[in-house]
């Protein structure tokens, strides 16, 4: 991750005509470079977290399909302005970066970021300015990622990632404390049945996946510490887990429950083996289990399968766990679509004009990149999947396999990743993406190399 000792990370002997040129400023100003790389990076990473999620058109039903040049939409295409600003300077001045881009995995996100660029010129009309945008602002952020990766460790940059997660939070629980317009999110389920969710700063769905990935983060921190815990770092994983079960619950989605669960169990899977795991999920096994007794009990007698139903759907209709939440009738409108323009798909965030009666989105990650860039973008998203599940099982990096089930599990039912300005979602997946082009440990390997190589990649 890191340059040898007594050499700048703005030297790395990659580009000759570069170092010749290196080699003629003074340390003094190579120094300064690194301090302002080294100070822009975490700023910018936090404000992508905490501000590309912020779409208070999106937390009401009305505006679910909105894409006009808010405020909203102008102060993120501001911070994707300095965030490119950033990406190229990096991309010119650290060979390292060149380099890390062109190792796999990151020359398939490279080939998708130009899958994007290339295909947004026969865009869907009406959608075309918004695709070529959100296209130039993918690749702008995967640059920014690989150059954040030079100078920052991967552990500063979770941290970095958690305070943007936490901040969101923070501003969606004021708003929807405070009241409002888009406080509340009304979800029409039939002709008569509307459930009340938390809308606030964005649509409910995204705030049940920040609360999802800040838990994510958090935990993964916690695992890979090198330090004990003070009384200040408990207080504050309590006030992370606290908030984000509460976003969770608030927001009613359940896909970000799902995904939130199987990325915890992925990051504790090497702890379950010995007596305390087994005790933890003994303990499971008794919670679940006194939760079917509470259910039959205040069921007084009526099926118990349909009060359990009841409780796992809002309208109470089995038909709503079976088809997904209707997405299996979105996947086969989605499936349509993409039969006509299969080799170029429809441009990126032009679901919600092509979709807008089967709620504006595929929710399918792989569906999501075919119907934006046809099948060469499917392809580049198949790969980085297949290849994020695979290096889980070959890394001990809990950290690495939690983000993994995240992608896993959320992108069966959400888009998940390469949003019109990328979620915290994409912006895990690219950081442990690129981290992990340079070499991570095996799970082969023996303990102390492991021990040693983790500490230098998570920890400083």
């Amino acid at each position: 991750m890191s340059p040898p000792a007594g050499t700048s990370l703005l030297e790395e002997p990659v580009d000759q005509d570069f170092d010749e040129q290196i080699d003629q400023s003074t340390p003094s100003h190579r120094g300064a470079l690194e301090g302002l790389f080294a100070l822009a990076c975490p700023l910018l990473l936090i404000l992508a977290v905490a501000l590309n999620p912020l779409d208070q058109s999106d937390s009401t039903p009305a505006g679910s399909a909105g894409a006009g040049l808010t405020m909203e939409v102008a102060l993120k295409l501001l911070l994707s302005g300095a965030v490119g600003s950033v990406a190229l300077l990096g991309w010119i001045l650290c060979p390292a970066v060149r380099q890390r881009l062109m190792k796999f995995p990151g020359w398939i996100l490279v080939a998708l970021g130009g899958v994007f660029v290339v295909t947004s010129t026969v865009a869907f009309g009406p959608a075309a300015t918004v695709s070529r945008a959100a296209a130039m602002i993918s690749c702008v952020y995967i640059v920014f990622i690989a150059v954040t990766l030079q100078f920052l460790t991967l552990r500063q940059t979770l941290q970095c990632v958690l305070v943007g997660l936490v901040l969101h939070l923070m501003a969606a629980w004021c708003l929807y404390l405070g009241g409002g317009e888009t406080a509340v999110y009304q979800e029409e389920l039939g002709q008569s049945l509307i459930i009340e969710r938390m809308g606030s700063t964005a649509h409910p769905n995204s705030l049940g996946r920040i609360g999802a990935l800040a838990i994510l983060v958090c935990l993964g921190l916690w695992r890979t510490r090198n330090r004990p815990l003070t009384p200040i770092l408990i207080a504050t994983m309590g006030f992370v887990f606290v908030i984000s079960s509460a976003t969770m619950f608030e927001s009613m989605s359940r896909t970000a429950v799902v995904s939130c669960a199987a990325s915890v169990l992925a990051v504790m899977i090497d702890r379950l083996a010995n007596r305390r795991g087994l005790a933890m999920g003994l303990c499971v096994v008794m919670g679940i289990c006194l939760l079917m007794l509470a259910v039959g009990l205040l069921s007084e007698g009526s099926d118990v399968g349909s009060r359990v139903v009841a409780v796992g759907t809002k309208t109470g209709d089995v038909n709503e766990l079976t088809s997904a939440t209707g997405r299996t009738e979105i996947w086969a409108e989605a499936i349509r679509f993409i039969a006509q323009r299969p080799l170029t798909g429809w441009g990126l965030n032009s679901a919600p004009l092509l979709l807008e009666d089967f709620s504006y989105h595929t929710h399918n990650l792989l569906l999501h990149a075919i119907f934006s860039a046809g099948i060469f973008a499917g392809i580049c998203v198949s790969v980085l999947v297949a290849w994020t599940v695979y290096h889980a099982f070959t890394v001990v990096d809990p950290m690495f396999r939690g983000i993994a089930a995240y992608i896993c599990v959320s992108g069966l039912f959400e888009d998940t990743a390469f949003e019109t300005f990328p979620f915290a979602s994409t912006l895990l997946w690219l950081l442990v993406l690129l981290a992990a082009s340079v070499e991570m440990p095996r799970s082969d390997e023996s303990d102390n190399v492991l021990s040693d190589q983790l500490a230098s990649d998570l920890t400083r």
